[in-house]
């Protein structure tokens, strides 16, 4: 994406300067003084995310975690080898269900091939953050899930394959559940 940016930029620059250039049928003015006009704005490309998600050090192997007894939830689908979507997330955050319905769609469309595993990291009782809100907490922070809504996809070997924090839509989320399930 900052490739086609900086084409893009590339492009603009190249055509104002081409257009700006005089032509030979054009005749030249000698008399009228010379302005000082000011050189125009450079545009600054806009900064834009790269969404590919290439990190170094993935596939990382899942940490085995020794600070807090494992949730059962998650520890049976890691016994079990099978691939999961790992989803931190915060029921008060409205960014929240919006990635939640892109994890729906995604896994509707890969209906089988996942597990899906979610800590809402919000929720409370009473005014106390419940059990499995605590529970969940630990275990995003053994993970580095800093906060949410933060994903994390397993793949069949226990290798976390790709981490995600923020806003992602459905595309790029079933790119990477197909890498983790192949």
């Amino acid at each position: 994406m900052r490739k086609i940016a900086a084409v893009i930029v590339v492009a603009m620059l190249a055509f104002v300067l081409t257009g700006c250039g005089g032509g030979a049928d054009e005749p030249v003015a000698t008399d009228t003084p010379a302005v000082d006009v000011p050189a125009p704005a450079v545009v600054e490309p806009v900064a834009v995310t790269d969404r590919s998600q290439i990190e170094s050090g993935f596939p990382a192997p899942f940490p085995a975690i020794e600070s807090t007894t494992m949730p059962t939830a998650l520890q049976s689908k890691l016994d079990a080898k099978r691939p999961l979507l790992i989803y931190f997330y915060d029921s008060t955050l409205p960014e929240s269900a919006v990635i939640r319905t892109e994890i729906d769609a995604v896994l509707s469309d890969n209906r089988g091939l996942i597990d899906l595993v979610t800590f809402d990291l919000g929720a409370k009782k009473s005014g106390a953050y419940t059990a499995g809100a605590q529970a969940g907490a630990v275990l995003a922070a053994e993970l580095n899930a800093n906060r949410p809504p933060y994903i994390v996809l397993v793949d069949g070997n226990q290798n976390i394959t790709w981490r995600f924090r923020g806003y992602v839509d459905r595309d790029i989320i079933g790119r990477e559940v197909l890498r983790a399930t192949e």
